[in-house]
């Protein structure tokens, strides 16, 4: 009978190759699994990045919307001091007061 040199380990060296062979076996399985996670998570951040662009955007025209309103507020509320002085002067001169 051919004598093989794991015979000699008997059952406790069985055992410790099946827990090597289970070893490798899980950390392989743990590397794919990280590595399809980096995957995804990759996809997940340009979403993410394409999100806050377009959001950026919307918040500059926004902030340029506000600023094109105010100067037209600007401009309205110069129209209505003029023609509110225009007519105190008006009033008075009804009054007899100059």
């Amino acid at each position: 009978m051919p004598h093989f040199p794991w015979e000699q380990y008997g059952i406790t060296g069985l055992v410790i190759g099946v827990l090597f062979i289970f070893l490798y076996r899980m950390l392989t399985w743990v590397m794919k699994w990280i590595d399809k996670s980096s995957e995804q998570h990759g996809k997940e951040r340009e979403a993410w990045a394409k999100i806050l662009e377009a959001l950026n955007q919307s918040i500059q025209l926004h902030n340029q919307g506000s600023i094109e309103a105010r100067k037209t507020t600007e401009e309205a509320h110069k129209y209505q001091r003029e023609e509110h002085k225009e007519m105190i002067t008006l009033l008075s001169n009804m009054n007899g007061r100059e």
